[in-house]
């Protein structure tokens, strides 16, 4: 077990730059990323997390001597490579929110979009019903002790007198964009298979029978059928959407061993 120290006068540069990445991280991390937290409580969040974190790590780690110049850059690293982690993090929960949309999109929803304060921009119903959701399953399943760990984890992959990005994690990025994006169109395409069905089959409504309004009465029929079979389909994603947290848990550990 690490022994706790007190904050040494002479590491407080190493806390200093733990504070940095740190901060990096909370606020964009979902939830305190939202407009409504206040900035002191992230600040304070991230004070204290900062704090335990550098007082369970080994002495030789906190032990950091630079120039002001040299400190500096190390400040600006930490902050980029806090920013990525927690982009990271936001960017695998966003893919639940995009196959919301994608599901809003199939049923017609996309015209109930509303501005949302907590997203700081505009978002459909399902998409912001399933990213809240997910949010909530990941809370209740402990899935923010993992993330701690993870954090702490961080300074081991990543010590804070490393060098800035590698050219490797920019490649990697663009290959974890396409997977999550893949991702999102497979949570949807139950829903969204089930209501291009519906689409064509009044289409041929239309055709065969013109007195029948398919753009009055199919609107309504598409979105109780969306409700519906999301309604059906939960308790089954329910068992999926923990391997998905767990699979970011690995994009997570690449992103940090190949930096």
């Amino acid at each position: 077990m690490p022994e706790f120290y007190s904050l040494d006068l002479d590491n407080w540069l190493a806390y200093l730059l733990i504070l940095a990445r740190m901060m990096g991280i909370v606020f964009l991390f979902p939830f305190f990323n939202w407009p409504g937290i206040p900035v002191l409580l992230r600040v304070g969040i991230s004070l204290m997390l900062a704090w335990l974190i550098y007082s369970s790590l080994p002495g030789e780690m906190v032990a950091v001597s630079a120039s002001p110049l040299e400190a500096g850059l190390l400040l600006v690293k930490e902050v980029a490579a806090g920013l990525a982690l927690g982009f990271m993090v936001s960017l695998c929960f966003s893919l639940f929110l995009k196959a919301g949309q994608l599901m809003d999109l199939g049923a017609g929803l996309t015209l109930s979009a509303v501005f949302s304060p907590q997203f700081g921009s505009q978002v459909t119903f399902i998409g912001q019903f399933y990213y809240l959701l997910v949010l909530v399953f990941y809370l209740s399943i402990n899935g923010h002790h993992l993330f701690l760990a993870a954090l702490n984890e961080s300074y081991h992959l990543i010590p804070v007198a490393t060098g800035l990005i590698p050219a490797t994690v920019a490649g990697g990025m663009g290959k974890i964009f396409a997977h999550i994006f893949t991702l999102a169109f497979q949570i949807a395409a139950p829903v969204v298979m089930v209501l291009l069905i519906v689409d064509l089959a009044l289409g041929l409504i239309g055709k065969t029978v013109p007195q029948v309004h398919v753009f009055v009465e199919g609107l309504p029929l598409k979105i109780a059928l969306s409700l519906v079979l999301l309604g059906l389909l939960l308790p089954a994603m329910a068992l999926a959407w923990e391997g998905l947290l767990d699979s970011f848990s690995q994009y997570l550990s690449w992103f940090m061993e190949a930096w």
